[in-house]
């Protein structure tokens, strides 16, 4: 199995200017973002390689990062190529970019870098196995205002019978927490979903493509999950990361 871990994305601030480095080299309790999942990744015998896709602009940032932090032997650093917001290639077509580039024929870890959650990735890959179809990691809430901001998944019997992206009205309750695993024969889907025209940017539009095809199913959590959406958040999970680290 292979990862790519999507850090490809433009980091703004609260007043949507362009932050100088992306949003998962951010320090959260005296280490990287980023360093907590390829921390388990690392140890995982499933996964032999992992590319961490980022854009032109931060590209230099993560060498310095990798440099300081060498995590893990099976990294390996994709430059995007991109330099502008208005010219990313968006999640999808960042995915689809490093298929490519690195000619990968296998199943696929798909991974948001710029978020924390503490559901375990290996227990994650173990229902996958037992499944051999597209599985997806969401967490259920019933605040609709927190679902309005992200993928939201209906379901029924833990496959996915409905997902949209950032809804004005959502139909589901499970918010997805940018984890996908893909079988390897998926994988020419997302080209074949981008050659049609569709949009690049969210995982979540995919799957709205995808379900329609063949099941996805859902893997439920109930731990903790933030992104680097807000100042708040980032606060909240340097406080909580803190904690959880100095006991």
């Amino acid at each position: 199995m292979k990862c790519v871990l999507l850090c490809a994305g433009y980091s703004l601030d609260e007043n949507m200017k362009l932050k100088e480095t992306a949003s998962s080299l951010l320090v959260i309790a005296k280490k990287p973002l980023i360093n907590y999942v390829l921390e388990e990744l690392e140890i995982i015998d499933e996964i032999d390689k992992i590319y961490l896709v980022t854009n032109g602009l931060y590209y230099d940032k993560f060498l310095e990062w990798e440099e300081k932090w060498p995590i893990s032997s099976k990294l390996k650093i994709i430059n995007d190529n991109t330099m502008a917001i208005d010219a990313n290639l968006g999640a999808i077509g960042d995915i689809q970019y490093t298929i490519n580039m690195e000619n990968i024929n296998d199943d696929l870890l798909v991974l948001s870098g710029d978020s924390y959650h503490d559901f375990s990735i290996s227990d994650f890959i173990t229902k996958y196995k037992e499944k051999q179809e597209v599985i997806v990691a969401g967490k259920n809430t019933e605040d609709k205002e927190i679902l309005k901001n992200y993928g939201v998944i209906k379901e029924e019997n833990n496959i996915v019978v409905n997902i949209q992206e950032k809804p004005n009205e959502p139909k589901g309750t499970i918010l997805s927490l940018g984890a996908y695993i893909f079988p390897e024969e998926v994988l020419k889907m997302i080209n074949e979903y981008l050659s049609e025209g569709y949009k690049r940017t969210y995982p979540g539009y995919f799957l709205e493509y995808l379900y329609r095809f063949r099941p996805i199913h859902v893997y439920k959590i109930a731990g903790m999950h933030y992104d680097m959406k807000s100042q708040k958040s980032l606060e909240i999970l340097e406080e909580t990361l803190a904690r959880t680290f100095d006991n």
